[in-house]
């Protein structure tokens, strides 16, 4: 389950006060109430390690001084975020010697002898075409930076971290890149602020059409935004023909909310080019616009992942 590969340490663990029972609770809720998913982890106070395949990740949350910048909740990470992370990744042995075995929609009963470990999220072929590696990647809406991240860390030729333009999200950004980018691997991220749909600035005008692989991860709960986000995504893809947009996002703020970018993209120059859903334990099911009869509890679990491709 996605947030069992996730805990929360205190940011100086020599000065600070233990964990408050209620936090230690409320992450723990998913693994109590197997019912209840939690998709939205950390606060200032709290470092989020990530259990990856490259070895524990450590991401702070920024501490919006605006309301601006919390309205836009870029101090949290989503479950959909850690999803991506995940799928452009790779899978591989964890800390601990945990491997990531092969899955294709393979049953838990059909796993080979001594195949131990924990099920993959996307088969073989599927990782080749949600891979980063030697890519030119922009991430949008980052948050903490985690896909971002990870495509450094999965061989991404460059790669470009990009949210809204409030100083102390960008610093956490910066920090988190610093926290878990090596140095020898340092000149391949920078960080850049970037208002969905304004194309006048010098980072937009300089990289117009530059990057094979974009990343959006839970970027399409504020509908009014989703003509500016599309803009954006076109503005930066790269014309080549295998250049493609990788967007993932949960269904806790409502499907419905959800639902009218993948009409949206249309009328911007991208189209759809695979789509389907996935909960917090991989299982996957068909994409649907609607479903009746769906509760809180039950959309929390799950997620849309789609790949975009310009229009020819």
């Amino acid at each position: 389950m996605l947030p069992s590969l996730l805990r929360l340490q205190p940011r100086n663990p020599t000065t600070a006060t233990p964990l408050d029972p209620e936090t230690i609770f409320s992450a723990a809720l998913g693994t109590i109430f197997t019912d209840d998913v939690r998709n939205q982890h950390g606060d200032p106070e709290n470092v989020i390690v990530y259990n990856s395949v490259y070895g524990e990740l450590e991401f702070r949350t920024s501490d919006p001084v605006k309301e601006e910048g919390r309205r836009r909740f870029a101090h949290y990470l989503w479950n959909a975020g850690v999803l991506l992370g995940e799928v452009i990744g790779g899978r591989g042995v964890r800390p601990g010697g945990e491997r990531d075995r092969e899955w294709s929609g393979m049953e838990e009963g059909d796993k080979r002898e001594g195949d131990e470990g924990r099920r993959w999220w996307i088969s073989r072929e599927e990782e080749e075409r949600w891979g980063v590696k030697s890519e030119r990647v922009l991430e949008l809406g980052a948050g903490v930076g985690l896909a971002g991240i990870v495509s450094v860390l999965a061989g991404a030729e460059e790669v470009t971290i990009s949210d809204y333009p409030a100083p102390e999200v960008l610093a956490t950004l910066a920090e988190n890149v610093s926290t878990n980018v090596s140095g020898h691997l340092r000149y391949r991220v920078n960080i850049e602020g970037h208002e969905w749909g304004d194309l006048s600035t010098p980072f937009a005008l300089a990289n117009a059409g530059r990057y094979t692989r974009i990343l959006a991860a839970d970027c399409l709960w504020m509908p009014d935004e989703h003509h500016n986000l599309a803009t954006s995504m076109l503005h930066f893809l790269s014309p080549a023909e295998d250049a493609r947009v990788l967007v993932m996002a949960g269904f806790h703020t409502g499907r419905a909310k959800l639902a009218p970018f993948f009409e949206v993209v249309g009328q911007e120059g991208l189209e759809v080019e695979e789509i389907w859903e996935m909960d917090a334990d991989g299982e996957r099911r068909e994409w649907m616009t609607e479903r009746e009869g769906e509760g809180v509890a039950e959309r929390k679990k799950w997620t849309v992942a789609a790949k975009l491709k310009r229009k020819h």
